[in-house]
């Protein structure tokens, strides 16, 4: 029998029919003080329709009446990629497309880097020179004062982590990073929700094909999830303002709750970078209502994008 494309998200989601939601206690019944559509992993390119794809899930995220974002929240991995040996004219294509798409979307755009959004500095242009390599070119096109950074918008705290911080080995926080987030988080008591690229805590990892398992035991890669997962999270612990965390990377949909915190990992705007479903998700973005009092309301939107069928890693039957 076919299988449609909600029911295969939402069996990919660890078969509960519920988990297209994921949300606090008491958060319907009130209105939202805040907003947001949560992107990550577009990997935006010239190849495979990825305009025609991004313009389509802006179209929907800004396309009903009944819910309209005040800001979009961004995890990175932007373009498809920089990083590696990408030139700098591959690179100026790349953020030119960029450029041109978020023309669609009417309200701002809060971003943290991704792996791919760090430009590795080969073959410098005009237009993007050699001194943009690293975090320089990517925080400038994402319009991000530093490579991490925080504000405050109706009622409510956003931090952007950068998880590369320590490029090119990534997934950790630097001692300096690791300072600022509990400076930062230590000047407020608004409600939190932390931005990162790669999940500070998830079961995507765990899931992924079957690359971690190693005998009789599955070995987490360290660029899969935060190797120090264990030290932000008692961070959180000791900030109960910290509500919730979203990431990236993994291109594929979860949500976790430890600690009172909800970490969500949003899929991928490009589903298989823009070649159909990751493992059975599809290409999606997050529908994010933030209430005063810290509780929230997270759905995964497929927005129907028609790409063709992924050709990777399926289990056989």
């Amino acid at each position: 029998m076919p299988v449609s494309r909600r029911e295969l998200f939402a069996s990919s989601a660890l078969g509960a029919a519920g988990f297209l939601s994921a949300g606090t206690a008491r958060a319907d019944a009130r209105n939202p003080v805040l907003r947001a559509a949560h992107i990550t992993d577009v990997h935006i390119t010239k190849d495979r329709d990825a305009a025609k794809g991004v313009a389509a899930m802006f179209a929907h995220v800004f396309g009903r009446r009944d819910w309209r974002p005040d800001l979009v929240l961004n995890t990175g991995d932007a373009v498809m990629a920089v990083d590696g040996n990408t030139t700098g004219a591959a690179a100026a294509e790349q953020v030119a497309l960029w450029r041109e798409a978020v023309k669609a979307c009417p309200v701002p755009i809060v971003s943290c880097l991704g792996n791919h959004d760090v430009w590795g500095g080969r073959e410098p242009t005009a237009a993007v020179p050699a001194d943009l390599r690293g975090f320089g070119l990517m925080t400038g096109v994402l319009g991000m004062p530093a490579p991490y950074f925080s504000l405050d918008r109706n009622g409510w705290h956003v931090v952007s982590l950068n998880s590369m911080c320590n490029w090119p080995r990534y997934a950790t926080l630097s001692p300096e990073h690791l300072d600022w987030l509990k400076a930062d988080l230590a000047r407020t008591r608004l409600p939190t929700v932390v931005l990162s690229h790669v999940p500070i805590l998830s079961v995507t990892a765990q899931v992924y094909g079957d690359e971690c398992r190693k005998g009789n035991d599955n070995h987490v890669p360290g660029v899969w999830q935060h190797a120090d997962c264990w030290v932000l999270t008692e961070v959180f612990r000791r900030n109960p303002h910290v509500k919730l965390c979203l990431s990236g990377h993994m291109h594929t949909c979860d949500r976790v709750e430890y600690r009172g915190v909800w970490y969500v990992c949003g899929g991928a705007a490009s589903g298989a970078w823009w070649n159909g479903s990751e493992y059975g998700f599809p290409p999606c973005y997050g529908r994010i209502d933030l209430f005063a009092d810290g509780t929230f309301r997270y759905d995964f939107v497929d927005y129907g994008w028609a790409a063709r069928a992924w050709k990777g890693k399926e289990l056989a039957w």
